[in-house]
Protein backbone atom coordinates (compact mmCIF):
# COMPACT_ATOMS: atom_id res chain seq x y z
CA UNK A 1 0.00 0.00 0.00
CA UNK A 2 1.30 3.42 -0.96
CA UNK A 3 0.57 6.83 0.53
CA UNK A 4 -1.81 7.53 -2.35
CA UNK A 5 -3.71 4.33 -1.50
CA UNK A 6 -4.13 5.63 2.05
CA UNK A 7 -5.50 8.91 0.69
CA UNK A 8 -8.01 7.03 -1.49
CA UNK A 9 -9.05 4.83 1.45
CA UNK A 10 -9.66 7.90 3.61
CA UNK A 11 -11.55 9.64 0.82
CA UNK A 12 -13.90 6.65 0.73
CA UNK A 13 -14.54 7.27 4.45
CA UNK A 14 -16.03 10.75 3.77
CA UNK A 15 -12.79 12.74 3.95
CA UNK A 16 -11.89 15.14 1.17
CA UNK A 17 -8.93 13.87 -0.84
CA UNK A 18 -6.82 17.00 -0.36
CA UNK A 19 -7.53 17.01 3.38
CA UNK A 20 -6.71 13.31 3.68
CA UNK A 21 -3.38 13.81 1.89
CA UNK A 22 -2.51 16.76 4.11
CA UNK A 23 -3.42 14.87 7.29
CA UNK A 24 -1.36 11.83 6.31
CA UNK A 25 1.64 14.02 5.45
CA UNK A 26 1.30 15.94 8.71
CA UNK A 27 1.05 12.76 10.79
CA UNK A 28 4.17 11.29 9.16
CA UNK A 29 6.02 14.61 9.59
CA UNK A 30 5.14 14.81 13.30
CA UNK A 31 6.24 11.20 13.86
CA UNK A 32 9.50 11.78 11.96
CA UNK A 33 10.26 14.98 13.89
CA UNK A 34 9.65 13.26 17.22
CA UNK A 35 11.91 10.36 16.26
CA UNK A 36 14.61 12.75 15.05
CA UNK A 37 14.56 14.34 18.52
CA UNK A 38 14.96 10.91 20.12
CA UNK A 39 11.40 10.64 21.41
CA UNK A 40 9.35 7.46 21.47
CA UNK A 41 6.01 7.56 19.60
CA UNK A 42 3.28 5.24 20.89
CA UNK A 43 -0.08 4.79 19.19
CA UNK A 44 -2.20 2.70 21.52
CA UNK A 45 -3.58 -0.41 19.92
CA UNK A 46 -1.24 -0.01 16.94
CA UNK A 47 2.36 0.05 18.08
CA UNK A 48 5.46 1.98 19.08
CA UNK A 49 8.12 3.71 17.01
CA UNK A 50 11.43 4.42 18.71
CA UNK A 51 15.07 5.13 17.93
CA UNK A 52 17.64 2.59 19.07
CA UNK A 53 21.42 2.83 18.93
CA UNK A 54 23.24 -0.09 17.37
CA UNK A 55 26.85 -0.78 18.24
CA UNK A 56 29.44 -0.33 15.56
CA UNK A 57 31.44 -3.31 14.45
CA UNK A 58 34.49 -4.22 12.45
CA UNK A 59 33.84 -4.12 8.72
CA UNK A 60 36.10 -5.09 5.83
CA UNK A 61 36.32 -3.06 2.64
CA UNK A 62 35.90 -5.68 -0.09
CA UNK A 63 38.05 -3.71 -2.54
CA UNK A 64 41.07 -2.90 -0.35
CA UNK A 65 40.65 -5.74 2.22
CA UNK A 66 41.21 -3.09 4.88
CA UNK A 67 39.44 -3.56 8.22
CA UNK A 68 37.98 -0.56 9.99
CA UNK A 69 35.62 0.07 12.86
CA UNK A 70 32.17 1.28 11.95
CA UNK A 71 30.74 3.93 14.31
CA UNK A 72 27.64 3.39 16.41
CA UNK A 73 24.51 4.24 14.45
CA UNK A 74 20.83 4.82 15.11
CA UNK A 75 17.91 2.95 13.58
CA UNK A 76 14.15 3.36 13.80
CA UNK A 77 12.39 0.36 15.31
CA UNK A 78 8.67 -0.40 15.20
CA UNK A 79 7.12 -2.75 17.73
CA UNK A 80 3.52 -3.70 16.91
CA UNK A 81 0.94 -3.58 19.68
CA UNK A 82 -1.02 -6.61 20.80
CA UNK A 83 -4.17 -5.52 18.93
CA UNK A 84 -2.26 -5.22 15.66
CA UNK A 85 -0.56 -8.57 16.20
CA UNK A 86 -3.90 -10.28 16.86
CA UNK A 87 -5.50 -8.68 13.79
CA UNK A 88 -2.65 -9.83 11.54
CA UNK A 89 -2.46 -13.34 13.00
CA UNK A 90 -6.19 -13.93 12.64
CA UNK A 91 -6.29 -12.25 9.21
CA UNK A 92 -9.18 -10.17 10.55
CA UNK A 93 -8.69 -6.38 10.43
CA UNK A 94 -11.88 -5.89 12.46
CA UNK A 95 -9.95 -7.01 15.55
CA UNK A 96 -7.84 -3.86 15.35
CA UNK A 97 -9.86 -1.52 17.51
CA UNK A 98 -8.59 2.02 17.19
CA UNK A 99 -10.98 4.86 17.95
CA UNK A 100 -12.06 6.25 14.61
CA UNK A 101 -13.99 9.42 13.89
CA UNK A 102 -17.25 7.53 13.33
CA UNK A 103 -16.91 5.62 16.64
CA UNK A 104 -16.45 8.61 18.95
CA UNK A 105 -18.81 8.62 21.91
Amino acid sequence: MLKNDLVVALSEMDYYKNQAGAVISDVFRVIAEALAQGEKVTIRGFGTFEVKTRKGCLVRDIHTKEQRKMDDYQVVVFRPGDNLKDAVRSNNPQKLRLLSRSEKK
